[in-house]
C-alpha cells in the first residue's frame, strides 16, 4: 500500500511540473492600482480596446501632433538609430509587446519624452517600479516601466519638461536579471479618467534626437 501511495504521489508531482500553465485572457485594463492583484497588465498589454482608425479627425490630428513635435528618446545617452522595433513582438501567455524595449546600462537616466504631467508613480508585478505621464494636451499617456527606481520625490501632479529625469534604467518587475533596459510605451488615450485603457502607438517613428517644442496651436 505504501509504494503504491508512493508511485501515485510521485505521478502527480511530475504531471503538475510538466502540465502547460494556463492563463486567464486579460479582457481589459484594470485601474493601475497597487492594492489590486490585477494591476499588473499595462507592462505588457493586452490587446487594446480598439484600434486607431486611419482617417479619423482626432486620430489623425494627435497622430499629426505627436510627428510634429517629436519624443525624445527616453533613455539619456542612446540614440533614436540605437532603436529596435519590438512593438509586435509576441510575449507569454499570449500577450503583446506593444511598446519598445530599450536596452540601456544599469542605473541609466530615464527621461520625459514629452513635456507633460505625471500621472502615477509606483509598482506592479509585471513593470515592478513604473511611471506614467500624459503630454500637456493629455493626447497620449505614456509608460515607463522596470525602473531600477522612480527619481525622488517625484509624484502624481507633478509637471515635467522634456528632458527631465524621471526615473534608472533598471530589472524590476518581469524583466530579465541580466538584461536591464527600460520598457516604453504609448497610448493614444480615450477615456480621460481611465489613462491605462488607451491604444497602443509604436513610438518609433515619432523618436528623434532633438525633437522640436511642441506648437502653440492645438489638434482640431
Amino acid at each position: 500500500m505504501t509504494f503504491r501511495r508512493s508511485i501515485v504521489t510521485a505521478a502527480a508531482a511530475f504531471l503538475g511540473a510538466c502540465a502547460p500553465i494556463v492563463r486567464p485572457v486579460v479582457t481589459s485594463v484594470p485601474a493601475p492600482d497597487e492594492d489590486e492583484a490585477a494591476a499588473d497588465v499595462p507592462a505588457e498589454s493586452p490587446a487594446p480596446f480598439g484600434m486607431l482608425t486611419p482617417g479619423d479627425p482626432a486620430t489623425d490630428a494627435d497622430l499629426g501632433w505627436l510627428r510634429e513635435t517629436g519624443l525624445m528618446v527616453p533613455v539619456r545617452g542612446v540614440s533614436a538609430a540605437k532603436l529596435t522595433d519590438s512593438f509586435n513582438a509576441g510575449r507569454s501567455g499570449g500577450r503583446a509587446h506593444e511598446a519598445l524595449d530599450i536596452p540601456a546600462p544599469r542605473g541609466a537616466p530615464v527621461v520625459a519624452a514629452t513635456d507633460g504631467t505625471v500621472l502615477r508613480v509606483g509598482t506592479n508585478k509585471l513593470g515592478g517600479n513604473v511611471v506614467w505621464m500624459a503630454d500637456s494636451g493629455r493626447r497620449f499617456a505614456y509608460y515607463y516601466a522596470h525602473m531600477d527606481h522612480s527619481a525622488k520625490g517625484l509624484k502624481a501632479g507633478d509637471i515635467l519638461t522634456r528632458g527631465t529625469v524621471i526615473g534608472y534604467v533598471g530589472t524590476t518587475g518581469n524583466a530579465p536579471r541580466n538584461v536591464p533596459h527600460l520598457h516604453f510605451q504609448v497610448l493614444r488615450m480615450g477615456n480621460q479618467t481611465q489613462w491605462w485603457n488607451g491604444t497602443p502607438v509604436n513610438p518609433l517613428g515619432f523618436i528623434v534626437d532633438a525633437p522640436v517644442a511642441a506648437p502653440s496651436r492645438q489638434p482640431r
